[in-house]
C-alpha cells in the first residue's frame, strides 16, 4: 500500500516534530518537506519475498530523497527475514553526487569490503536510513507476519524529469487534517 499521507492518522504519524527536526536537518529549516513515498510493508507468515542488495534509487529525480524512517509494526528478527545493512556503504562511489548509485558489479565489490548487520526491532522501533544505504532484507518463514511502514522524506521542491511534484508534510502548503479527517493541502 502506498500514499499513506492522504490516511489521516498515517498523515499524523509522518508529520510527527521527531520526523521534522530530523528532515530539518538533513535539507535545512523553513524549507518545504515532501514524502516521495509512504507506504505500508508486509512480509505474511510463510511468504514475502527475498530482496536482493539494492540502495533505494531515484535517478528520476532533480534532488533525490535522502532519508527513509522505517518502523516495524510487528518484531522483525533473524527468523522473519529482517532488514540487513552495510553500514557505510552509503558512502561509496560519488558521495557528493545523489544522482550517482552503485552499479551491481560495484555492489558486489562493497559487499566483499562489509560485514552486513541484521536490523532487529521490536513493533514499534523505527531506524533511519539513508537511501544510499545497501540493505535487503529475506522472505518470512515463520507463522507470524512482519510489517512496517516505510516514509521516505525529501526536500518539498524536488520534480521528477517528468514534473511531477509531491505531497508536502511540513512547511508551506503542507497536508492537514480537517473536521471530517480528511487529508487536504493547507492553503
Amino acid at each position: 500500500m502506498q500514499q499513506l499521507e492522504f490516511d489521516p492518522l498515517f498523515l499524523s504519524y509522518m508529520q510527527r516534530s521527531l520526523f521534522q527536526d530530523i528532515c530539518e536537518r538533513q535539507y535545512g529549516n523553513d524549507r518545504k518537506i515532501s514524502v516521495f513515498r509512504a507506504m505500508f510493508m508486509n512480509k505474511p507468515a510463510g511468504q514475502g519475498t527475498k530482496l536482493p542488495w539494492h540502495q533505494d534509487n531515484f535517478q528520476d529525480m532533480d534532488k533525490p530523497p535522502v532519508i527513509t524512517v522505517w518502523m516495524a509494526m510487528d518484531d522483525a528478527t533473524i527468523e522473519n527475514g529482517c532488514m540487513e545493512v552495510l553500514p557505510g556503504s552509503h558512502l561509496h562511489y560519488a558521495p557528493d553526487d545523489p544522482t550517482v548509485f552503485l552499479s551491481h558489479d560495484q555492489i558486489v565489490e562493497v559487499l566483499e569490503r562489509y560485514r552486513p548487520v541484521h536490523l532487529e526491532c521490536k513493533a514499534g522501533e523505527g531506524v533511519l536510513l539513508h537511501n544510499r544505504l545497501l540493505h535487503t532484507s529475506g522472505v518470512n518463514p515463520t507463522d507470524q507476519p512482519r510489517r512496517a511502514i516505510s516514509v521516505c522524506y525529501m526536500d518539498g521542491m524536488s520534480v521528477s524529469d517528468q514534473g511531477q511534484t509531491y505531497s508536502v508534510v511540513f512547511g508551506d502548503c503542507a497536508l492537514q487534517t480537517d473536521e471530517v479527517g480528511i487529508a487536504m493541502a493547507r492553503e
